[in-house]
């Protein structure tokens, strides 16, 4: 149940194969909890995606990616954490994910590059969808107040 549009992969008259064959529902549930910081719960759906994941370098380079993410919710340092930094601003989402996009699809990207920039895209796609960034002056302060109650 793969839910990649038609703009995600290359036309297979290139030669080239279809490597983006990672289901966005096994991630979707790893993705909130990363957004809604319950690392212990993103750590078990992340095992979870460990199991069933395809084990091609596409597949690999996806499992860091989301490595990756939840590497980037426990961290208390975000000095040096660009997902961290960045506003999370609808516009600015969009344009993160249409650029993560792009590596997807790049040719100059191995399959690994691809798989783990699908990652980072689809949890963009995620923050997109949680609607974290509708008030840009106080969404932090809000998200703060909801987590402590």
């Amino acid at each position: 149940m793969s839910k990649i549009s038609p703009t995600k992969t290359k036309s297979n008259e290139d030669g080239e194969k279809n490597t983006q064959t990672i289901p966005r529902f096994e991630t979707n549930s790893f993705f909130k909890a990363v957004i809604e910081k319950r690392n212990a719960d993103a750590e078990k759906e992340l095992d979870a995606v460990r199991v069933t994941i395809a084990g091609t370098e596409n597949g690999r380079g996806y499992l860091k990616g989301l490595e990756g993410l939840l590497l980037t919710a426990k961290s208390n340092d975000d000095k040096y954490l660009y997902l961290s930094k960045i506003d999370k601003t609808q516009r600015k989402l969009r344009e993160l994910r249409k650029e993560f996009a792009n590596h997807t699809t790049s040719a100059l990207h191995y399959d690994y590059d691809k798989g783990y920039f699908q990652a980072l895209e689809n949890y963009i796609r995620s923050l997109e969808r949680a609607d974290l960034s509708e008030d840009t002056s106080g969404g932090d302060k809000k998200q703060k107040a909801q987590s402590t109650q």
